[in-house]
């Protein structure tokens, strides 16, 4: 509800403004002064939105009020009420940033559009303080996960610039990583952080890392944190039907101190691996010893990469069984590596696919260090030998009528957000990993590569030449987060999206918000 101070010293007409206030729809708060000198009494101890002053009164005049308010504030919306032998004064009040006078008597019609032009200005004022809020916590986010990830300290130096104003990251001292499953993390932000603050009532900050993890950071420095972390599973679990792990930090004292931590807890996530019945981990706790088996399995490997090597499926399937039978069993072996002897396997396995991105190797070998079972780690290697039998078996000619069919459906529905090689590969009766291959031999591109270059040019065409907020934006080219969206698009041009839509560096951007 908006604030508005009357200033008039003929109670007559205080009266008569609050009256026409009353036949507005929206409803206001009101207040009243007799005179300039009442009035800053009134400003005192009252925030004000509007001040509707009459130019000339006792002990103060409106132009002296005028002058000393504009002192103190500058955003004030002030409207002056004069007669037409008064003009002259408040044409001299426009120069003190008054926003409009009203010519007395006061005609209604005449009044009622001043106040919606007034109003109109504050509404689009908030929005752009807002929409300055939203791009600091944007450039906060992003060198924060910089940091995190490479410990850059010129990183530091942006984040202390940025929280100067008092951002809740710089007075917190615990940290929670969650990690999920199955893109949990691209649903609403802001419903999201809204939900969770209701539930656990106390200060924090949200940092989303990717589709499947993010990190929750607290300012209490004594709270029962394991507690809280129990707390945060049964919310997940009822709220959202997710079953998430969460890692509980010690407590950290300064910047310097989160990248180190932040690895400790995507370490101590891994115990997940063997223990997918506990969901909270704990910094410091002691946790169960895992042993690395007495030798490694060098002539099975051996076997497997001859297997590979001369394409013998039969023998490869059978081996790799061997090695998959071994680490099902009782037996408790290091996951570390157990995922290092899995992902060797996959890397061989894409080195004979000379056609196969290096990306999706990438891909799948982060996706395999980050599988919370064994059961998934033999899957993401048993469905690279399926690939790889299939890729023994075809030709790679005569698929160019395929390539232009799956081109022409990205061209046309890039906004969907499943448009995978799966999807893909369907339309077109192949397998995701030959349709991939075959791909990039055709276009020299990867097919996520060409997806994303598509959505991006698309993006930008849209930011250059459209008004169209950037969550809107992100949601016709397939993404339904707008942070990982912002991510993605910096990530691609080098340049965020609100810096490509004014045309400037990031740091002519930073630059202008700060002076704003």
């Amino acid at each position: 509800m908006l604030t508005i101070l009357i200033v008039d010293d003929e109670k007559l007409e205080r009266n008569g403004i609050k009256f026409l206030l009353k036949r507005e729809k929206e409803e206001f708060r009101i207040l009243e002064a007799a005179n300039g000198k009442d009035a800053l009494g009134v400003l005192a101890s009252n925030h004000v939105d509007i001040l509707f002053s009459d130019v000339k009164m006792p002990y103060m005049s409106g132009l002296e009020l005028v002058c000393q308010v504009r002192e103190k504030d500058r955003n004030m919306e002030i409207v002056i009420f004069s007669g037409y032998n008064d003009f002259s004064y408040a044409r001299e009040a426009l120069r003190y940033g008054v926003v409009d006078y009203v010519l007395k008597p006061v005609d209604p019609e005449e009044f009622s559009k001043t106040l919606s032009r007034v109003i109109e200005n504050i509404r689009t004022r908030e929005e752009e303080k807002e929409q300055r809020e939203r791009q600091i916590d944007y450039l906060i986010k992003y060198f924060f996960i910089e940091y995190l990830y490479a410990s850059n300290t010129e990183n530091v130096d942006k984040l202390e610039e940025l929280t100067a104003g008092g951002c809740i990251l710089s007075r917190c001292v615990r940290m929670i990583l969650v990690s999920a499953s199955n893109g949990f993390f691209e649903t609403d932000e802001e419903h999201f952080t809204g939900a969770l603050k209701d539930q656990i009532q106390r200060e924090f900050y949200y940092v989303n890392l990717n589709s499947n993890e993010s990190l929750l950071l607290f300012t209490e420095k004594y709270a029962d944190y394991r507690a809280l972390a129990d707390t945060l599973h049964q919310f997940f679990l009822q709220q959202f039907e997710t079953d998430c792990y969460f890692a509980v930090s010690e407590p950290v004292e300064s910047w310097k101190d989160m990248p180190e931590e932040f690895r400790r807890l995507e370490k101590l996530l891994e115990e997940q691996f063997y223990q997918p019945g506990q969901h909270v981990f704990v910094m410091g706790e002691p946790g169960e010893s895992i042993q690395n088996p007495a030798g490694e399995d060098s002539e099975i490997m051996e076997q497997i990469s001859n297997d590979i090597k001369y394409k013998d499926i039969a023998h490869l399937r059978q081996n790799f069984g061997r090695l998959e039978q071994k680490y099902r069993s009782g037996e408790k072996f290091s996951q570390m590596y157990v995922k290092f002897v899995f992902s060797n396997i996959l890397k061989e396995i894409y080195e004979q696919m000379r056609t196969a991105d290096e990306k999706i190797l990438s891909k799948k070998v982060d996706r395999l260090y980050h599988c919370r079972k064994i059961g998934d780690v033999v899957d993401i290697v048993s469905g690279a030998v399926e690939e790889f039998e299939k890729y023994t078996q075809e030709q790679q000619d005569g698929f160019r009528g395929e390539i232009t069919t799956v081109k022409n459906y990205i061209y046309h529905h890039y906004g969907e957000k499943e448009l995978g090689p799966e999807k893909l590969a369907a339309l077109v009766y192949l397998s995701p990993g030959y349709l991939s291959a075959i791909f990039k031999g055709e276009t020299g591109v990867t097919l996520n590569r060409f997806v994303r270059e598509v959505r991006m040019d698309k993006a930008k065409e849209l930011l250059e030449n459209t008004n169209k907020k950037i969550s809107q934006i992100a949601k016709e080219v397939g993404f339904s987060n707008s942070s990982y969206f912002c991510r993605s698009f910096r990530e691609f041009f080098g340049t965020s999206p609100e810096s490509c839509r004014k045309g400037m560096t990031d740091e002519e951007f930073i630059q202008e918000i700060q002076e704003s």
